[in-house]
């Protein structure tokens, strides 16, 4: 399957073309690569702002498997039924960022280069490597689902976000996801300004991005820094992570939500409404070579307990694949998670919190998903 057809349109005038080129991370097909309907996956855009801002967004063409390829398309110049020129180098030019990270937000397409460079800070003596996960449910008006993630290994700083769901006050449906990816961009934004090795506090770089966020919609949102030994974080909402050491789970984020399932959340609906001082949590927590950090939205965490993502990682990590590269583990971590939450029977975290709450629910959570598995390795 390739990632982008041919175009065969006739018109007359100049042509103009763009391309750009995209290491896509691969995905594993829930049924056979020919059942393109019915297979999970993800893909990751090299994007960033100038040479020292390269960071990856979430960019689903839903249930696509999308292998390493190189795309191009070919703008065709003619002119409209209104004999109005067109200049179709503007649509070739949005059409291959919908390719390499479906436009998830306009971003330039330059200096692209891996994503998986392990790039090491002058004094710090730990650097994260990370890989990402997800998988938007299925939805013919939101295709691309509401969840946004980062991960920029240079600045050892990752994250998610979660748009809500909601209307706008002439009760127009808001899609959130436009949201989210525009905070999230904002936080890359954020941390291509920092110099390489300098300490990052995802706290600043979260309430900075939100305020610069102008689309309408809310968002859960969690970010995640490593500063020396110290993982430092901020975490708005229902989204969050957990930190295993040798495969079992020593650290979990504080969830934060007025009641059950109405978590806290960024927005901006033209007015902010509650503070960001008075949401947001942060905190920090000493890391050591070898931890493993599992970054998710609700998707993940509604659907997975610790220590069923223990039992993945026993299997993950072993004797013989100590070095399995963190994209596999979130594959399989995210995998599971969507068994789950289309298991009517499972008995959930999501179930057994609605139970606590006083409401009956049985089964997993079905939702957008998104999955970094970050491991902490030294730079030496």
């Amino acid at each position: 399957m390739t990632l982008c057809s041919d175009l065969s349109l006739e018109t007359k005038g100049q042509r103009r073309a763009a391309s750009v080129f995209g290491k896509l991370n691969f995905c594993i097909p829930k049924k056979s690569f020919h059942q393109s309907e019915q297979t999970i996956g993800m893909a990751d855009g090299v994007s960033g702002e100038s040479e020292e801002s390269i960071a990856v967004y979430s960019g689903i063409y839903p249930r696509k498997l999308m292998p390493y390829c190189i795309g191009m398309a070919d703008g065709v110049s003619g002119e409209s039924e209104e004999i109005s020129a067109i200049d179709s180098g503007i649509y070739a030019i949005k059409l291959m960022p919908y390719c390499v990270a479906n436009r998830m937000i306009d971003v330039k397409y330059e200096a692209a280069r891996d994503v998986n460079e392990e790039a090491t800070s002058e004094f710090d003596n730990l650097k994260l490597v990370s890989g990402c996960f997800y998988l938007p449910k299925k939805s013919e008006s939101r295709p691309l689902g509401q969840d946004a993630h980062f991960h920029f290994q240079t600045k050892r700083t990752i994250g998610v976000a979660d748009g809500v769901t909601g209307r706008s006050e002439r009760s127009v449906a808001i899609d959130s996801g436009i949201y989210a990816r525009e905070l999230m961009s904002n936080c890359v934004a954020k941390l291509g300004r920092k110099p390489n090795g300098a300490a990052v506090n995802p706290k600043r770089v979260l309430k900075t991005a939100h305020y610069k966020t102008e689309s309408k919609g809310s968002s859960t949102a969690c970010v995640v820094s490593l500063n020396g030994t110290r993982l430092c974080y901020a975490n708005v909402g229902d989204s969050g992570f957990l930190v295993f050491r040798s495969n079992r789970c020593v650290y979990t984020s504080t969830i934060k939500q007025r009641r059950f399932n109405h978590p806290y959340q960024l927005n901006n609906s033209g007015r902010r409404i509650i503070e960001f001082d008075d949401i947001a949590d942060e905190g920090e927590f000493e890391v050591e070579a070898g931890d493993v950090v599992v970054l998710g939205t609700d998707g993940l965490l509604d659907n997975l307990f610790a220590h069923e993502i223990e039992d993945i990682l026993e299997k993950q990590i072993s004797c013989e694949t100590p070095h399995m590269h963190p994209q596999q583990i979130a594959v399989a971590i995210g995998v599971a998670a969507e068994a789950n939450s289309r298991n009517d029977l499972y008995k959930s975290p999501f179930s057994m919190a609605a139970g606590l709450a006083g409401f009956e629910c049985v089964g997993g959570k079905y939702d957008d998903i998104t999955v970094i598995v970050a491991r902490i390795e030294s730079s030496h």
